[in-house]
């Protein structure tokens, strides 16, 4: 590998922690959508079809993260409600780490692209540590001027 490579490599995993302050809603999952058009979905009744669609177009609708200095209030959705938990984040190169306050609970991704307006990232099985394949992509609710 040449300088020039790994200085951009260095620059993509390197970014301003300032970035990821600020809300974010969710506008896709890689993960719905392979469900939604798996072969499995296709051959299910009409009734469980609609019912998962249903489920999830509320995830996509009411997810979000909205970090702060140092917390996070972001969605679960359990029980068939979607449930607002907080946490603490930081980063650690490439990765976001978020431990949850109500238990002791730290959950960590692999983030695929952060900037002024989108947020995308892969969670890491806690098992092997192996990112999954499939990203949750987030854009900011409201862009900020980071000049």
């Amino acid at each position: 590998m040449n300088p020039i490579q790994i200085i951009c490599i260095f620059l993509f995993f390197s970014f301003n922690d300032d970035l990821l302050i600020g809300k974010w809603k969710m506008y896709r999952n890689e993960t719905m959508e392979s469900i939604l058009t798996s072969n499995r979905f296709r051959m299910e009744d009409e009734e469980t079809k609609k019912s998962l669609a249903e489920t999830f177009s509320k995830v996509l609708d009411g997810s979000f993260y909205h970090f702060e200095k140092d917390t996070v209030t972001f969605t679960d959705y359990k029980n068939n409600e979607i449930i607002e938990l907080k946490g603490l984040w930081w980063t650690d190169g490439d990765t976001l780490v978020i431990g949850q306050l109500e238990k002791m609970s730290v959950q960590k991704y692999l983030i695929t692209r952060v900037d002024h307006a989108e947020l995308h990232f892969k969670l890491i099985n806690p098992r092997d540590g192996i990112p999954f394949k499939r990203r949750k992509m987030f854009k900011r609710e409201e862009l900020m001027d980071f000049d």
